[in-house]
């Protein structure tokens, strides 16, 4: 089979590999349908380290996918060959404390799809998955939207640890398609003003179609100045999805005295540092983000019942042989890209 590998910084191979093989009962293996390129998986093309981990290469990356199930293991009942299915990316044990609390995107021992050093990813022709990270898709389903229901999940997880009431008006910094999708859950929950930032012009016009009152690129505006203009007295909610220091930053600016911050980003810098007296004074509260927490099932009702739109996000599809320049095309922002995927 074709697999996508990353064997360095900005460096992109397709190699011939065997198709991975069954081990376990409730194995299932899957032809992979559409694959598409996440933020985390950027962050291993363009630097070879994360934090303060090291980017273990060559890997196969690749987490967000919709598949077709080939062949399954001996104990699985729930699909056959030829099923659609969604994916859940973490396989997590089920037996540790952090699993047994409901908590198993926190697990102990959790393994991840397309992690350096942990398991291969979907940009590949096959892969395989335990039977209980599989979802199965209705026919009126698309892969790309399947495909996309995985940053859908992260913006409902984040959306859910919020809490029932977020005040009248909220900031999305970074409106890559986590942050699209955010938009998109708030406005469906009928709160009317979301402001949004990205330093993409494109993506800043996105969270505008995406249910955003205001929108701005903080390379062209002051846009924490901007928003307050229109907020005076700050926001009790700032969701902030890019990872990157300034935007951070900004959140402190925008968040109101009592308010939250929501880290969802992954900033590249193993460590980074905030302003104590402003978060002190203002009694700011910060809560981080992991990845999501049994969200896929929700997303994909909310995707079947159209009251979300997702398809859009995908802008820009490649073949698995044109990997290379759909990661440059990914990290660079280039031709107003949203969401790159690979379809095979």
């Amino acid at each position: 089979m074709k697999a996508a590998y990353l064997t360095g910084v900005r460096t992109v191979e397709i190699r011939d590999i065997p198709i991975p093989a069954i081990r376990k009962n409730d194995d299932v293996l899957l032809r992979t349908a559409v694959a598409g390129l996440c933020g985390s998986d950027l962050h291993y093309y363009v630097a070879d380290r994360v934090g303060s981990e090291a980017v273990s290469y060559p890997a196969i990356v690749g987490h967000e996918c919709s598949a077709v199930v080939e062949a399954v293991g001996q104990a699985v009942k729930r699909f056959k060959p030829g099923d659609r299915v969604a994916v859940e990316p973490s396989i997590s044990c089920g037996e540790c404390d952090q699993c047994r609390s409901g908590r198993p995107h926190t697990c102990r021992n959790i393994g991840f799809l397309g992690h350096p050093g942990e398991r291969d990813g979907c940009l590949a022709e096959f892969f395989v998955l335990p039977e209980r990270n599989l979802f199965p898709i209705p026919a009126t389903m698309s892969m790309t939207e399947a495909m996309l229901v995985e940053p859908l999940s992260i913006a409902l997880h984040a959306r859910s640890l919020a809490g029932g009431w977020i005040g009248p008006a909220a900031a999305v910094l970074g409106a890559g398609p986590i942050g699209l999708c955010l938009i998109q859950v708030l406005k469906i929950e009928g709160y009317g003003k979301t402001y949004a930032t990205d330093r993409s012009d494109a993506r800043a016009t996105a969270a505008i179609k995406a249910g955003a009152v205001w929108s701005g690129n903080p390379e062209r505006l002051d846009v924490a100045q901007e928003i307050l203009k229109r907020e005076p007295l700050g926001l009790d909610a700032v969701f902030e999805v890019s990872g990157d220091p300034e935007a951070i930053a900004q959140a402190y600016d925008l968040v109101k005295p009592g308010g939250w911050i929501y880290q969802i980003g992954i900033p590249l810098a193993e460590r980074m540092s905030y302003p104590t007296a402003k978060l002190r004074r203002k009694e700011i509260s910060i809560r981080h983000i992991r990845r999501q927490n049994r969200c896929i099932k929700r997303g994909l009702l909310l995707i079947e019942a159209k009251h979300l739109d997702v398809a859009w996000l995908a802008t820009h599809t490649f073949k698995i042989e044109e990997a290379g320049a759909a990661f440059a095309t990914a990290a660079d922002r280039t031709d107003g890209v949203l969401k790159a995927s690979i379809a095979f």
